[in-house]
């Protein structure tokens, strides 16, 4: 990928020069299994693709902001799981292992299943 993929050097009337109208028009031009429709929506997503991930590149899986669970509890800090395990970075727990708010919630763009208001598989 080169700058010119997402920016257009010569002008646009877009914010920060985007080839698409939007970040997320430009993302999902791309990347159209994350644009839906979806029966159940994550507002962040609907909202900004940037909410959650870093365009120019990051340390972490998939260019997310911060790795997961953290990214999930910038915003979903009370939730019905108990987030106490991941509310102190220098814990250290065996619950901590590979347990990834998506290794349940995988749909987590959106998802169409009936029941997926909890973004499930």
């Amino acid at each position: 990928m080169t700058c010119a993929d997402c920016h257009n050097p010569h002008g646009t009337s877009s914010e920060k020069q985007l080839r698409a109208a939007t970040v997320n028009d430009l993302c999902t031009s791309c990347h159209a299994d994350k644009r839906g429709p979806f029966l159940w929506e994550h507002p962040p997503v609907r909202e900004n693709c940037l909410n959650c991930h870093q365009p120019h590149g990051s340390n972490n899986d998939k260019v997310l902001a911060s790795r997961r669970p953290f990214l999930c509890q910038r915003c979903h800090i009370t939730t019905r799981h108990p987030s106490t395990l991941y509310d102190n970075p220098d814990l250290v727990s065996n619950r901590l292992f590979n347990r990834s708010c998506t290794n349940c919630h995988s749909q987590i763009h959106g998802s169409n299943h009936p029941s997926g208001k909890t973004f499930l598989r």
